[in-house]
């Protein structure tokens, strides 16, 4: 198959919008209607799969989708940078907020481990990451197609203008962030470990309602930024950041000419 930037694009940006959206429209249409809280997660994510794992696997073979997905590496180190780099959080999570009384499995996995991995795979690796590694996006474009939808995603949390607002710009943010430690250290499981503690610390013990939270909470979250990136720049100076003057509006090393 001939595949170049353009095809690329188009398809994972379909892709991406048919993974987005597609449960919400089908539910909407069928008015299905599920036994369960986890059969009904279990269909919202399955969306969320199906549609970029079939562009993945007919762009670039089923069997490279590990690796076209940053999953095939770094698991274990992936976890312990999390684990380390994301302790202040969870110190500051234990002083200033309260373990909840409401407690429900179901509630802390779909805040944690599910919407860690399902909203790092289909945002960074898939969205972000073959328009930045595969069809040539600079970093700000790349980065910005997902992060501006992955804000607005997290609107709802917010009750006011400005609350909505903040949310939106802090987690706009956040998509940057992860966006870009997801290149440098060439691994997902970067950025899901750390999505996966930063919201099991805040969900656990009720640090906020949102995701903009107090001064305290906020503070600790800037630490453990801070950690990340002086440590990853620390790390990955010798061999060359690869989000540099270079890679931010275009990325020649990506782009795919045809074939």
């Amino acid at each position: 198959m001939k595949k170049n930037n353009i095809t690329i694009s188009i398809l994972v940006i379909s892709g991406f919008l048919l993974a987005y959206f597609g449960s919400r429209l089908t539910s909407g249409f069928t008015g299905i209607q599920f036994a369960s809280d986890y059969l009904r997660i279990a269909y919202h994510y399955f969306w969320w799969i199906v549609p970029p794992v079939l562009v993945v696997g007919f762009l670039f073979g089923f069997e490279n989708l590990p690796e076209t997905t940053g999953l095939k590496k770094g698991f274990l180190f992936g976890f312990g940078f999390a684990l380390v780099t994301v302790s202040p959080m969870l110190i500051s999570s234990a002083l200033v907020g309260s373990i909840s009384d409401d407690f429900r499995l179901f509630s802390l996995l779909k805040g944690t481990l599910f919407a860690g991995f399902m909203e790092e795979f289909l945002f960074r690796a898939f969205l972000f990451g073959l328009l930045f590694r595969k069809a040539g996006w600079g970093f700000v474009p790349a980065g910005l197609a997902g992060a501006l939808i992955f804000g607005m995603g997290h609107l709802y949390q917010g009750s006011t203008f400005v609350q909505g607002a903040g949310i939106f710009a802090i987690t706009a943010m956040g998509a940057l962030w992860f966006a870009w430690l997801y290149i440098e250290w060439d691994s997902l499981w970067v950025p899901v470990f750390l999505h996966v503690f930063m919201n099991l610390y805040w969900t656990l013990f009720e640090v906020s309602e949102n995701a903009l939270g107090g001064v305290n909470s906020n503070i600790f979250r800037i630490i453990t930024i801070a950690l990340t990136v002086v440590f990853t720049i620390l790390s990955r100076r010798k061999a060359g950041l690869k989000i540099n003057r270079k890679t931010l509006w275009v990325n020649r090393d990506g782009i795919c000419k045809a074939d």
